[in-house]
């Protein structure tokens, strides 16, 4: 499967983000990107059994280990909103790169896959980022790649 040929990240959503960071600095020895905090962030839910779906907002503040090629990716929640759908399916996910969003989300929605959240509707192609599960297994965050100098220079950029 093409989406998996090109993972960066695992994704955890934590409760406190920076006990979540200190606990895994002390314990694995990894550095932290600056924190960044989205408040808003516009997000794209699909509808479900009882919800109508469409545009969503999450209130998030985000941090990715300098360290890789695997990089940590943690995540709180600040405010109830649109990531509380991604964490009632699982706090974890990996993260890959993917040349075209909307073209991964349709390959694997036609095999079966769920999606969860998305960077924008179908008609706008899902954006940048779109989250997806399968039978219970893990979720998937498809990240753009023409998004990934912005993700790749945060890793990089000092306190």
């Amino acid at each position: 499967m093409k989406s998996f040929r090109k993972l960066y990240h695992h994704g955890r959503i934590v409760d406190d983000l920076a006990a979540a960071m200190a606990a895994m600095e002390r314990d694995l020895g990894v550095t932290w990107a600056p924190v960044r905090t989205f408040d808003p962030i516009r997000v794209w839910l699909p509808a479900t059994e009882g919800d109508a779906g469409g545009w969503s907002e999450a209130r998030i503040a985000v941090t990715y280990s300098r360290q890789g090629p695997i990089h940590f990716e943690l995540i709180e929640i600040l405010a109830p909103g649109a990531y509380d759908a991604l964490r009632a399916v699982s706090s974890d996910h990996v993260g890959a790169w993917v040349d075209n969003v909307g073209d991964e989300v349709e390959t694997l929605v036609a095999d079966g896959w769920t999606l969860i959240a998305a960077g924008a509707s179908p008609k706008h192609r899902y954006g940048q980022m779109a989250y997806l599960s399968k039978d219970g297994g893990p979720v998937l965050e498809l990240v753009g790649e023409a998004i990934r100098p912005m993700i790749e220079e945060w890793i990089a950029a000092s306190q």
